[in-house]
This record gives C-alpha cells, sequence and structure tokens, in this order.
C-alpha cells in the first residue's frame, strides 16, 4: 500500500460544511446499520456452546509443534468439521514451502473448499511426549511426610490422545470416547466433567518442562520405565561459569543428584550438565501475572498450585543430552510444589529420593519413520462472489498445551468457519463479495508457509485477524479481550503500562512520570507483555482498529451488555507481526494480562463459551463489513468511514489530557516547558497524520471507484480533523508553560446554604481544560463537589428544590454557551480561508496522488 502525504481538504468540502449541508447516506441514524444487522444475524446462529466442544477436543492433549496430536487436530479434527458442514473436500497435499500443494484451492473462483497443506521441506525438531511422573520417597519419619509428598508429586498420562498410554490409562477406546466423556453434560446443560474439576488433571503435563530430555523412548509401558533417579539437594542460585551454588555445593557432592534451584532452569540444567546432576526443578519462570494476590500478600487458590508452562534448555541441546544416555529431566514446579520439597529436605532424617520419568521421542517433522509429513496447515475458503482474488484472512495457531491459549483460538475460528457455511447455504446469509479465508498452524511458521506460497494471494489480502487466546473468562482469569492494534502513534510514543490489581500504586508518579523518568501518556496501556518493536511493520493509517472495536461495541448493544473490551498498543509474538512484516494490516484479538497465560492453571475451567461467542461475533462482523464493503455497496464505507472520523476526534479528547498532564510532568520535573510543548507538538502530529491516512484507507482498500458523494464526506470529515488538530496544537501552546493559559475562567460566587438549596464556595471553573478551582490563579484544583456547602440544621431531611443549584450545570451557572475551548482561536479562519485558496491544487494534486 502506498504511503501518503495528508491531502489539504477541497473548497467544496469546506462551502458545504459551513453551509450546514449534510451528506444523506451518512445521516441517518434512525436506520439499521449494516453492522448492526450482522451483529444480530450472527447472534442468532454462532453459539458459544459449540465453540466449547470444539475447544474440549483440542484440550486433550498437549499441541507441539510437529507433534502427532497438533497434526490430528489440524489434518483431521478440524478438516473433518469443516467438511462437515458443507465446504467441498479438497483433500490432503505435500509441497516444499515456496509452492502452493496441488490440492490447494485458493486460485479457485467458486465453490467453498477445506484442504490441508503439509510443507515436508522443512525439518523443525518435533518433541513429543507420551508420560511424565515425579515421585518423591525417604526422608525418614516425621510429622506430615505424607501430605509433603502428596504436594509434591505429579504424573500425567496426557500428553497425547493418538497413544494407547493415553486410551488405556483414560479407560476409553477412542480418541471420541473421550471427547464424549469431556463434553458430557447434566439435565441443566452444565458441563460435569469441567464443573468438577476432572479436566484440569489434564494439564497437569506442563510441569514436565516444554523439550526436557526423556528418559524413556516412546511406546515404553509406564510401569517398565527406567527413569532417573537421584537424591534432592536445595542448591539454590547457580553459577554456570565456575560451577558453584548459593548453598555451597561442590560439583563432585551433585554429581547423581536431583536439584531444587531458584535459578531460570536453562541455566540450571547447564548447571546440571556440568556437575553430573540427573533432573532440575524450578518455580523461577513464574511471573507476577501467575500468581495473583489476595490482601494479605497470599497467593489466592487455584494458582499456588500453578506450574508455568515454559521450556529451560533448547530441544537441540536436550535432544543431544538424551541421545549421550545421560537425560536430564526437567521439571516446571509450582510454589506449592517448591515450598514442599524444601521443608521436607529441612525435616528428613534421611536422604530424600525423586524418581523422574518421561517417555516420549524428538525427531525432525518431516521424517517419515515417525508418520510425519512436514508442517501442516488446514485452510478453508468462502468464495467472494464478485471479488474472490482479494481476501479477508482470519487465523488461529494450534500449538499449546492448554486451552485459553490457544485452543480457545482455534475453537472460535472453527465456530465461525462452519456456522458461516452452513448460513450461506441454507440461505441466512449472503454470500460475501469477497473471499474469507480460514487458517489454522504452528504459530509464526503458518503465517509464514502461506506468504511464501501464495505470493499472488498475499498482494490481495485485504487485512488479517488473529484469534489468539479468545475465550478466557474475565472473572476467573483477570484478562479482558483486548484489541492489540494494528501500529498507531500509541505503540511508538510512551503510553502506559498495565499493573496487576494487587500490586501498589500506577506505573508512573503524581507527575506523570514513569519509572525511567520519562512522561507516560494515557489512557491506551500495553499489557504486561510489553511493547513490541515497529521497525519495518505496516504503520500507515488505517481503519481496521476503529472498525473491529465498532463491532465489539455493536455486541455489547445488540447481544451481550456484559461484555468487556479494552486497547492495547501493538506488541507482538503472534501471527498477526508476521503479516504486518509484509506491510499488510492486522490485529490481534486476545486476553491480557491473563493469570493463566502457559500455566497448568489454564483449563477449560478458566474458559467461557459466552467470551468466544462474543469474540466470534465480533470477528466475523468486522471480516464481512470487510468483504462486503465495495463500489456497489458505498454506504458501508461511509458507515466504517463515521467510525474512524468519530475514533479520531476522541483520540484528540484523550490527547488534550495528555497534553494537561504534560504540563504537570514539566512543571515537576525540571520545568523544561519547551521541550515539553515540542515533544507534545510532535505526538499530536503525528496522530494527526495517522488518521488522515486512516480516512483515506477505507476507500483506498476497499472501493475502486469512490463516488463523489463519499469523496465529499471523506474531505469533510478531514476538514473537521485538521481544524481539530490545529485546535490541539494551539491548546498545547497556551497550557505547556509556566503559568497556562486558563483564559476562559467563570467566577462562581459564593452563595449562602438555606433549608431550601445547597449553597456554594466561590471557584472558579476552566472552560479550557474543564476543571474546578478554588483561586482565579487556578493554582488549587478542587472537585465539584469541594464547591457544595450544605445546610446546616437541626431538622431531618429538609425539602429539595427541583430548581437546586445542584441539579444545574455548575459549569454554567448563567446558561451562557458554555463549549469548553481548545486554543486560542485566532488563527482558525485564517487557517480556513487559506484552505480555500489551495483547493483547486489540492483536487489536482489528489488526482495525481490517485493515478
Amino acid at each position: 500500500m502506498r504511503k501518503r502525504k495528508v491531502l489539504v481538504c477541497m473548497l467544496l468540502c469546506l462551502c458545504l460544511t459551513l453551509s450546514g449541508f449534510s451528506f444523506t447516506f451518512a445521516d441517518n441514524a434512525s436506520e439499521t446499520t449494516y453492522m448492526q444487522q450482522t451483529v444480530q444475524q450472527l447472534g442468532e446462529r454462532l453459539d458459544g456452546e459449540d465453540m466449547f466442544d470444539y475447544l474440549s477436543y483440542v484440550y486433550l492433549g498437549w499441541r507441539t509443534t510437529g507433534g502427532r496430536w497438533q497434526n490430528q487436530v489440524i489434518d483431521t479434527f478440524i478438516h473433518d468439521q469443516l467438511v462437515g458442514s458443507g465446504y467441498t473436500d479438497a483433500g490432503k497435499g505435500e509441497t516444499t514451502s515456496d509452492r502452493k500443494s496441488s490440492n490447494d484451492m485458493s486460485s479457485a473462483k467458486t465453490g467453498d473448499y477445506a484442504w490441508v497443506t503439509y510443507f515436508n521441506d522443512i525439518d523443525t525438531l518435533t518433541w513429543d511426549p507420551e508420560y511424565a511422573k515425579l515421585e518423591v520417597s525417604g526422608g525418614g519419619d516425621f510429622a506430615e511426610k505424607d501430605s509433603l509428598i502428596e504436594r509434591i508429586n505429579v504424573e500425567s498420562y496426557s500428553f497425547n490422545p493418538t497413544t494407547d498410554t493415553y486410551l488405556n490409562y483414560y479407560g476409553v477406546d477412542t480418541i471420541d470416547d473421550m471427547w464424549k466423556w469431556i463434553t458430557e453434560k447434566d439435565s441443566q446443560g452444565n458441563r460435569v466433567n469441567v464443573l468438577n474439576g476432572k479436566e484440569a488433571e489434564l494439564n497437569k503435563r506442563v510441569h514436565l518442562a516444554w523439550n526436557s530430555c526423556f528418559t524413556d523412548e516412546a511406546g515404553t509401558e509406564p510401569s517398565q520405565a527406567k527413569g532417573v533417579s537421584g537424591e534432592a539437594v536445595y542448591v539454590g542460585t547457580v553459577n554456570t561459569g565456575n560451577n558453584t551454588c548459593s548453598e555451597g555445593y561442590t560439583a563432585d557432592q551433585l554429581k547423581g543428584k536431583v536439584l531444587l534451584s531458584d535459578s531460570s532452569l536453562s541455566r540450571a540444567f547447564t548447571f546440571a550438565q556440568n556437575v553430573g546432576a540427573v533432573a532440575v526443578a524450578s518455580k523461577a519462570s513464574l511471573d507476577d501475572v501467575n500468581t495473583p494476590k489476595d490482601e494479605d500478600g497470599n497467593i489466592i487458590a487455584p494458582f499456588d498450585k500453578s506450574a508455568r508452562y515454559a521450556s529451560g534448555a533448547s530441544l537441540s541441546t536436550t535432544k543431544a543430552q538424551t541421545e549421550k544416555g545421560n537425560p536430564i529431566v526437567e521439571w516446571q514446579f509450582s510454589n506449592d510444589q517448591y515450598d514442599a520439597l524444601k521443608e521436607m529436605l529441612e525435616k528428613a532424617s534421611e536422604p530424600v529420593t525423586v524418581k523422574s520419568v518421561s517417555i516420549g521421542d524428538t525427531y525432525a517433522m518431516n521424517n517419515n519413520d515417525y508418520g510425519s509429513k512436514g508442517q501442516a496447515i488446514a485452510l478453508a475458503e468462502i468464495k467472494g462472489s464478485t471479488k474472490p482474488e482479494e481476501r479477508v484472512f482470519l487465523c488461529a495457531h494450534v500449538q499449546e498445551p492448554s486451552s485459553n491459549d490457544n485452543a480457545t483460538g482455534v475453537a472460535t475460528l472453527l465456530g465461525i468457519a462452519t456456522e458461516m457455511k452452513k448460513m450461506i447455504d441454507d440461505g441466512t446469509l449472503e454470500r460475501p463479495e469477497r473471499t474469507l479465508t480460514f487458517m489454522w498452524g504452528d504459530e509464526m511458521q503458518m503465517a509464514t508457509c502461506y506468504m511464501n506460497s501464495h505470493e499472488a494471494e498475499k498482494e490481495k489480502i485485504v487485512a488479517v485477524l488473529n484469534l489468539d487466546m479468545t475465550g478466557e473468562d474475565p472473572d476467573k482469569t483477570g484478562g479482558v479481550m483486548r484489541i492489540e492494534k494494528t501500529p498507531d502513534p500509541s505503540a511508538i510514543y510512551n503510553y502506559t503500562l498495565d499493573t496487576l490489581p494487587w500490586e501498589d500504586g500506577k506505573g508512573y508518579d503524581d507527575t506523570f512520570k514513569d519509572t525511567s523518568g520519562e512522561f507516560v501518556r494515557l489512557p491506551d496501556s500495553h499489557t504486561l507483555w510489553g511493547a513490541g518493536s515497529i521497525k519495518g511493520m505496516f504503520q500507515e493509517g488505517f481503519y481496521l482498529n476503529d472498525l473491529y472495536m465498532y463491532a465489539t461495541q455493536n455486541v455489547i448493544e445488540h447481544h451481550d451488555s456484559t461484555f468487556r473490551v479494552d486497547v492495547c498498543p501493538y506488541e507482538g509474538g503472534s501471527d498477526h507481526s508476521r503479516f504486518l512484516a509484509q506491510n499488510i494490516p492486522a490485529l490481534l484479538t486476545w486476553h491480557f494480562s491473563d493469570y493463566t497465560y502457559h500455566s497448568s492453571v489454564d483449563t477449560l475451567n478458566m474458559s467461557s463459551a459466552t467470551e468466544m461467542e462474543n469474540v466470534g461475533i465480533t470477528s466475523l462482523s468486522a471480516a464481512l463489513m470487510m468483504a462486503d464493503t465495495t463500489d456497489s455497496n458505498q454506504a458501508n464505507a461511509a458507515e466504517m468511514l463515521a467510525e474512524v472520523q468519530k475514533a479520531a476526534m476522541d483520540r484528540f479528547e484523550k490527547e488534550q489530557q495528555n497534553t494537561l498532564n504534560h504540563q504537570i510532568y514539566a512543571k515537576g520535573n525540571g520545568g523544561d516547558y519547551a521541550q515539553a510543548l515540542e515533544d507534545e507538538k510532535v505526538v499530536l502530529k503525528a496522530w494527526h497524520d495517522w488518521y488522515q491516512e486512516a480516512l483515506l484507507s477505507v476507500e483506498d482498500s476497499l472501493l475502486e471507484s469512490p463516488s463523489a458523494e463519499y469523496k465529499e464526506l471523506r474531505a469533510q470529515y478531514q476538514l473537521e480533523l485538521e481544524l481539530r488538530y490545529d485546535q490541539a496544537v494551539k491548546f498545547a501552546e497556551e497550557m505547556i508553560r509556566e503559568e497556562p493559559g486558563h483564559t476562559d475562567l467563570k467566577n462562581v460566587l459564593a452563595k449562602e446554604a438555606t433549608e431550601l438549596e445547597d449553597g456554594n464556595i466561590e471557584y472558579w471553573y476552566c472552560g479550557y481544560c474543564g476543571k474546578y478551582y478554588a483561586d482565579q490563579a487556578c493554582s488549587e484544583e478542587i472537585t465539584l463537589a469541594d464547591t457544595v456547602l450544605k445546610f446546616v440544621s437541626e431538622e431531618e431531611n429538609p425539602p429539595v428544590d427541583q430548581n437546586d443549584p445542584a441539579t444545574v450545570d455548575p459549569k454554567d451557572p448563567a446558561g451562557s454557551d458554555n463549549t469548553p475551548k481548545t486554543g486560542d482561536e485566532s488563527g482558525i479562519m485564517l487557517f480556513v480561508l487559506l484552505l480555500a485558496a489551495s483547493a483547486s491544487a489540492a483536487v489536482i494534486a489528489m488526482r495525481k496522488r490517485r493515478e
């Protein structure tokens, strides 16, 4: 997409604006909008309970990259559901990562197809576990020994439902039998094996560190496994440079031992290699977000027993160590496990022994000896009726062990894709004008594989919606739905960072100074994932963020008023970043900061059918609006344009508050008002440019021949944005100085309270900044409540006069026109005249840019 300079608005639009002319297709608020109609239509059919059933299947095992269960989910389960819903089965094909497979139907102009592609030249290592057990014994006799052992021990058969080990342990003949068990409901529709927590046992699998060595090869009967055993020793922190530890043990003393360490597992593994230990355990990977606390600072249940899903040493390292015949098993401990083992070591009168068993294999994902065919992706397409070569793309990654991340994304997308096909086939939903493409695969790799093998299709992708962690129950996990925006200025400048509810304070002080001493902007807040680099990413102003937010607001208004939504600046870490790196607009819909993230307590009970349904309706509604906005339906474009305009105006209201905050920062941190003003203008200019581009992006992305009426509407919005930006700059110039310009002060004189009505102290209201002050110099800010004087009387409940000034807008006691000003307006009319004078040149310049 071409980068554009901001356009100067046209004379015709200026005249129409000043005369009060309104554009017909943008002015009928009483009519049902496209978005409202779509949300209501999808709300009748998309079912979160169906999505939860899909979720339950995916969650049955650990989807490791290239592993047998991940492939079962992609090439069998997802594909079968798609075909069962009506997609034509295009089969399964193999190819190399730079070309399409022979069964790929993306170039077809008609028909809705589902297919699977294996990229068989990708030989990334696959870690494929089947069973794990940590068993503690010894220690002599002492009180509470048995309860401590119970807290430490862990055993899991729940890695791979395609194995006999799994099926035999759970007493089922097939995977579908296990699926029936986990989706069982009582007469009231409650999921009995979710409510009682039985399904949570499945995710104990993550106690075995991702990529750990295996002690026994795949297929070994667990009762026959050799494992490795050793005396448990607490070593504290370790130093891999000189092979020392904080507890003072020498390397010779630790040979053959099992090490409980406070260092990271990767460091502990290297230390274990150096000293000859047989297993390591640590809780160091647990983040603060994984350990929510009560008011006394205690970790609340069940998070005290939460172990982090994370790797230790790299897979190539653990594979090599296993092949040497000296496997080192890595364990991720919960806080409770860690505390219990430390207590046992302190109380034991004899050595405490730990036996570690890990059964599985490590192999290249294209190794045919293991039935592997390479990197697998599943695709389905609803072909567009008029523009089948143009695509709106939706994707969800499959790998990970848990429920919210990202079995919920897989299931939400599958629910969207299957129900949409049924709706088209039964006539409930019209076929979209552009193609909708749905994709499932390995995170990051599927996006790369698709774009490398679909060069022509890549160029016609309109936008991408990445569904990752879409089903968290906000009340249980702390994570509401977040729209991680396609990069805008909030990803460039210093906007704030989330804090956890149990932490004191904010990420900045009363002068809006953050911990690094910089001015922090509000209200956009990075999650605890943290900011990501946008170097080389798509950064143009684009409508996608505001369109997706528009869809969420319609879901709230017309489907579920309890749906909660927030935004965060771009951070990266999922497939949207791969598309953005190829200059394709993309956003992420997810839930964060999430207490269950990458942990053993990320179970079905922490997921919500309602949340998946709401995200599904939001995502498909936004996708359909992009797919259906064409020259033949420019009312949709006008509807989208209006939302971008509203968002732009709202953004400058937020930045006006940042301007006031910036003055406070400058005053409290050295008084460099000139630098603060310069910095403020840079940010205001960035938002102005971004939103001018965003207004243009609707027609540039979706229309071939925008009508004159549409262009006039867009130009009107551009003019309004230009004027608002000019006001914002003048407001900054007025406010960011040693003596801020509270030039629109209204003095409200003191009035004595009576039995009939409240009185008030004398105060000043600033129409400039919308705040109240106790003095004319505006040095002491107060609240509206501070201004009120109550009548003091022995009588109870004095009558309330309906003309009580408390019921009148105290900002404007005289009833005058009191719209808050945003700066000296002396330059505004001159600006308008300059616009008019340059209109003809602007028209010519715009035409040249279009060519």
